[in-house]
């Protein structure tokens, strides 16, 4: 490749920069693009690239191959530099997805908690027949003819006293569920 220097960085700056851009922005973008896979981000680098040549541009050096070589060196950094971008974003949503993750987990286990405190306290404040069926049929597992079986009462009566139990705890978890 070779650099027509017909115009210096330091008589016409623009207009050798101009002319240095012309000739050796596709190489840039091929690199670039080499390195990074991604065709879009190769030209944003570039971009950003000949932006820190132009700040640069008095320090560039004199001979056509090692001006390029700089150019190159360059896009090469802001590359890198995306990367560690990229990197600490990624760490940073990281920690936040296990701080989120962590956080719902805390307040799921402080809900269930609550839930159980209501379950329990209904149960609690039922009548001694109900909470007893209710119990051996949920704890236990026993169903209503098990249970009528066992306590000498008809399974009709089983099915009304766990039935009342129910229709209490459907009627405060749904005000509970209602607040959260």
């Amino acid at each position: 490749m070779r650099i027509k220097t017909t115009y210096s960085a330091s008589s016409d700056p623009e207009m050798y920069f101009d002319r240095l851009f012309k000739e050796t922005y596709a190489n840039t973008v091929a690199y670039l693009e080499k390195i990074s896979s991604d065709k879009d981000l190769a030209r944003d680098l570039a971009q950003e690239a000949y932006l820190k040549v132009w700040q640069k541009l008095e320090l560039l050096p004199e001979e056509d191959e090692e001006t390029l070589r700089y150019i190159l060196i360059i896009a090469r950094n802001c590359f890198l530099d995306h990367l560690k971008g990229v990197l600490r974003e990624k760490k940073q949503q990281d920690a936040y997805a296990t701080v989120f993750i962590e956080t719902s987990a805390a307040a799921n286990h402080m809900e269930v908690k609550e839930q159980q405190q209501i379950i329990d306290h209904t149960i609690n404040t039922q009548d001694e027949s109900a909470r007893r069926f209710y119990l051996l049929n949920r704890e236990e597992g026993l169903t209503y003819k098990e249970i009528a079986l066992q306590e000498g009462v008809s399974e009709k009566t089983v099915e009304r006293y766990i039935g009342r139990v129910l229709r209490t705890l459907r009627t405060r978890l749904a005000s509970f569920i209602f607040l959260w």
